[in-house]
């Protein structure tokens, strides 16, 4: 028996959805028979599945995941080439949905690079529930749905943060003068912040600072500013009112040029392609 896409309902967002929110690409279930093979798309997406009858397995670069029943889902980046299998005589049926955001790389960033995610019984009866309900909101359409579904697509990354344990509170202390400097440059992420300026202004030495950084952030200063300058880049852009050069401006780049060269070294792409990515 062939692959069957029968009860996977289709949509099409609108602009503003596409430009603003989290928005459905389909949603439904799918039953597979034999292997079902994806290539990798040009523009960011993201499909959130679990099994609900059946055994197979989801192959990704360098990876392969076990497909079976129980509270487990898996999170899959459709910028990567993907198959979807059974394992012989076994039919496997999964159950998810599709869909797309500006902000979509960041989350996937922080979720880290493992595609599953085992969760707890009520927070698998929770996603369970969400999918119902973007089911119907995606059938029904009623006023102001794509605002709903953007509500219940973050709650349902709330479920995977903390499957992660990424809400857990840290066990030391942060040090003042490291939380002062995140503080400084989270009030004013655009500022291109140098080293010794901030740990002036969080009023600790560029190299105590530099160790707080280690210690309690898990990375280099250095790091954390350019992700923050990447994620308000990102953000920017998901603006199209703004020209690139504006956004260029904004970020406190000396030119256009040394702003796309920064943006292509951390993202692959320009800030154009970025854009075209996020379109449709």
């Amino acid at each position: 028996m062939a692959n069957s896409f029968a009860r996977l309902h289709l949509l099409e967002p609108s602009q503003r959805a596409r430009r603003l929110f989290w928005h459905l690409l389909s949603i439904g279930s799918v039953t597979r028979d034999e292997a079902d093979r994806h290539d990798a798309m040009d523009k960011p997406g993201a499909h959130l599945f679990w099994v609900e009858s059946g055994q197979g397995t989801l192959t990704v670069p360098e990876r392969t995941y076990e497909l079976r029943q129980g509270t487990r889902c898996w999170l899959v980046d459709m910028k990567q080439a993907r198959t979807y299998a059974p394992l012989p005589g076994k039919r496997l049926v999964n159950m998810g949905f599709r869909f797309r955001g500006p902000e979509l790389e960041a989350w996937r960033e922080e979720l880290g690079e493992s595609h599953e995610f085992v969760l707890s019984d009520g927070e698998f009866s929770a996603l369970r529930k969400v999918a119902q309900q973007l089911a119907s909101l995606a059938r029904r359409r009623p006023e102001g749905f794509e605002w709903e579904i953007h509500m219940l697509i973050t709650h349902v990354f709330g479920c995977l943060f903390k499957a992660r344990h990424l809400f857990s509170a840290p066990q030391l202390d942060v040090p003042k003068p490291l939380a002062r400097a995140i503080n400084l440059v989270m009030a004013d992420p655009a500022r291109d912040w140098r080293v010794p300026e901030l740990a002036d202004a969080a009023g600790a030495s560029r190299s105590g600072l530099q160790r707080m950084f280690k210690e309690f952030h898990k990375g280099s200063i250095h790091e954390f500013l350019q992700q923050t300058r990447l994620d308000q880049a990102r953000q920017l852009l998901c603006d199209e009112r703004l020209a690139v050069k504006e956004v260029s401006a904004r970020l406190n780049f000396s030119s256009e040029f040394y702003f796309s060269r920064f943006f292509r070294k951390r993202t692959g792409m320009s800030p154009r392609q970025f854009r075209e990515s996020i379109k449709h």
